[in-house]
């Protein structure tokens, strides 16, 4: 309740209608026709934009067809500089000669109307509502997702909010019988992914949100990345793509890849720029207008055309005319890997980290050494956020031979605060009068 009188306080400062920000699950919010997105300056830069779809289709869905993982991805080809941005399936879109639907629909209702013409739909669906004209798209559903991940080997993800769900002891087991499910829990820390356990982690919502799912989503392709960076499978690029183009289907030919190439090997997972879109931010939740009143999120426009340009361009410039900065990680936790996890979380905030390998005694509190001795707009309050830590856990060591612009040494006592979404974190047992899912559905209301 606080968050929301201070966003409508800040919405009567700009000059904005406190009608449009009312927001409640159960409040029906008016949408109509609104008018089409501007489109994004995007200078003149060769600037691509690709379409990634997670589409339900398979045993694990009674919706075939519904494109509940949606991310868009932007490259500047002359800037080798990528941004992606995460879009909810329940958000609410203008479909032109369609209507208004959850992003997630169209896809399918398109296809229904007339096969073949989802994807025209979908571009047209982006460009209307977000100001983008779609340049490639690639499609993977529930059955190709786990091929696509086992065909480099499996996944290593660092996992910093603990996930419980129902899961299928094997994926080829029929999830209409109840004896074939268990509860699963992945808690945090370092683990490697087969295709059946990345694909239960991105569909995941049951100590969560569709929100932190997408969160989730980002955080696996950021893995897929790393891994094939790290194993050096860039080096065979076409039989790489010939991997792909068997589980994933997709416009962009081979020529179109190779041209992108470059930018992708040069591409470390801290310069890739992370969105999302947040409610009271970029969007209300609310009920739909008619009988159905469907629970939806509704963008809010101003806010979504200055989100857009940031991510298309100016962000994109002055993300790669400064140096990103570092930070040396050192596990005095007394766990295993988690320096680990405390570096794949800065990297989704932008900064370089090293783990360093050396044995520090244990702490039992997290310390920030600051070298840079930024006076204005200093990052350590980004490390101090992330990693929740207070003024009295940083020391300021300014050296202007620095080798690291800030050494992390993490304490015991990260274990218990290294998720900072709101993810409910597992301490008990499930209790025994729960009951597994039966044919399960992603779609909800």
């Amino acid at each position: 309740m606080r968050r929301l009188v201070i966003w409508v306080l800040m919405c009567l400062v700009a000059g904005v209608s406190v009608e449009t920000v009312v927001d409640a699950q159960d409040e029906v919010i008016p949408f109509g026709t609104p008018d089409a997105m501007p489109l994004v300056d995007e200078g003149d830069f060769d600037i691509r934009h690709i379409l990634l779809m997670g589409s339900a289709v398979g045993e694990y869905s009674g919706h075939v067809g519904l494109t509940d993982t949606i991310m868009l991805v932007s490259i500047n080809a002359d800037m080798g500089h990528v941004a992606v941005l995460s879009i909810p399936r329940d958000f609410y879109v203008h479909v032109p000669e369609m209507g208004n639907y959850k992003i997630n629909q169209v896809y399918w209702s398109a296809e229904r109307a007339e096969t073949g013409s989802g994807i025209e739909t979908l571009y047209e669906t982006v460009l209307y509502n977000f100001g983008v004209e779609i340049d490639y798209h690639a499609i993977v559903n529930f059955d190709s997702f786990p091929a696509l991940i086992n065909s480099v080997g499996g996944i290593w993800i660092t996992v910093d909010c603990a996930i419980r769900d129902w899961r299928l002891i094997e994926p080829d087991r029929d999830p209409d019988i109840e004896e074939n499910w268990e509860m699963h829990t992945v808690w945090g820390g370092l683990h490697h992914f087969d295709g059946h356990e990345a694909l239960w982690y991105v569909r995941s919502r049951r100590t969560s949100s569709d929100l932190d799912r997408n969160r989730r989503q980002q955080d696996v392709m950021r893995a897929l990345w790393r891994t094939i960076r790290n194993e050096g499978l860039l080096e065979n690029f076409p039989s790489l793509w010939e991997q792909f183009n068997a589980v994933v289907d997709t416009n962009m030919t081979l020529g179109d890849a190779l041209e992108l190439l470059p930018v992708a090997q040069d591409l470390s997972a801290a310069e890739v720029d992370y969105f999302a879109l947040e409610i009271y931010e970029h969007m209300l939740q609310g009920r739909t207008e008619g009988e159905d009143r469907r629970f939806a999120l509704f963008p809010i426009r101003e806010n979504m055309i200055t989100l857009m340009q940031q991510m298309v361009m100016p962000a994109t410039h002055s993300r790669l005319i400064s140096t990103l900065p570092t930070v040396a990680i050192y596990n005095g936790s007394g766990l295993r890997n988690m320096d680990y996890v405390a570096a794949h979380r800065l990297e989704r905030e932008g900064f370089q980290t090293i783990v360093t390998g050396e044995y520090v005694p244990p702490r039992t509190w997290n310390l920030i050494i600051d070298h840079a001795g930024i006076v204005r707009n200093n990052p350590v309050t980004t490390l101090q956020d992330v990693l929740r830590i207070t003024d009295g856990g940083v020391r300021y060591e300014p050296d202007p031979n620095r080798e690291y612009d800030y050494e992390l040494y993490l304490g015991e006592m990260y274990q218990y605060n290294s998720c900072t979404y709101p993810v409910f974190q597992p301490d008990y047992e499930p209790e025994a009068t729960e009951t597994p899912p039966i044919a399960v559905s992603d779609e909800g209301e």
